[in-house]
Formats: structure tokens, sequence, C-alpha cells
């Protein structure tokens, strides 16, 4: 699902590595919170959960910025049902500090059918996407 050197196609807004148990996506650099990239990390993460038969997504990254509307945000929760119906996506993202859109978002996705959650710890959200770590 990605390169040999690690990076993400063009016109991919993560790169995508399928673990056992789930889907991890890690955000371009760069990766701001828009519509147009939204809709096009749904379509992503929609295609590949299909492939592989997974419903379970960590996203891990750092986000440059956000420019969502509240009409966006429901939008793009509705965007996400369609694309990706059934996901749980954790959100393990730097710079991306939850307030009220982003609890908006949470319940918009959830009355669509998508489990949508923000994370500061790693194991936090895999815990949530009922992950257990691997012992290294």
């Amino acid at each position: 699902m990605t390169s040999e050197a690690g990076q993400s196609p063009p016109d991919t807004e993560a790169a995508l590595e399928l673990r056992d148990g789930y889907l991890y996506a890690r955000l371009v650099p760069g990766f701001e919170i828009t519509p147009e990239r939204m809709n096009r990390l749904w379509k992503q993460l929609g295609e590949a959960c299909e492939k592989h038969q997974v419903r379970h997504v960590l996203t891990e990254g750092a986000v440059s910025g956000r420019r969502m509307t509240t009409m966006d945000s429901c939008e793009n929760a509705a965007a996400a049902a369609r694309l990706a119906p059934g996901l749980a996506m954790a959100c393990f993202v730097q710079w991306h500090v939850p307030d009220q859109q982003t609890d908006f978002f949470k319940i918009a996705a959830m009355s669509h059918g998508v489990r949508v959650d923000f994370f500061a710890k790693l194991e936090e959200a895999l815990r949530w996407l009922g992950i257990r770590p691997t012992a290294t």
C-alpha cells in the first residue's frame, strides 16, 4: 500500500499499512483538515478497508490546520459513512486540539454509523479500537 521508500503515492492523504487487526494510516506531511482533503482521505480509507476487509483504522500524524465550518463537518460525516461504512477510526494526531467542532463532528459521524475519536496517547487509541499492542 505504500511505496518501497515508505512514501505515499501522489494524490493520497495518508500512507497505509495493514497491521494485525487494523489499518494504519500515516497522514502526509502538511496535512490540513479541509472538506476536500477529508473527502479524499475517507475515499482512500474506504477503498483500503474494503480491499482488506477491516473496519478499524488508526490515523497518526501532524495536522497543519483546519478549515472546516460546522456544515462542512456535518457533510464530511455523511461522506465518511458513504465511503467507509461502519468505520471505527482512532486519531492520534499532533497539533490537533479537540474543541466543540471536533465534538460536533464525532456526534455527526456517530449518527451516520461511523465512530471517530481523538487521543493524546497511542496506547489509548489502540485500546479504544480494541487492539492489544504487541510486545516488542
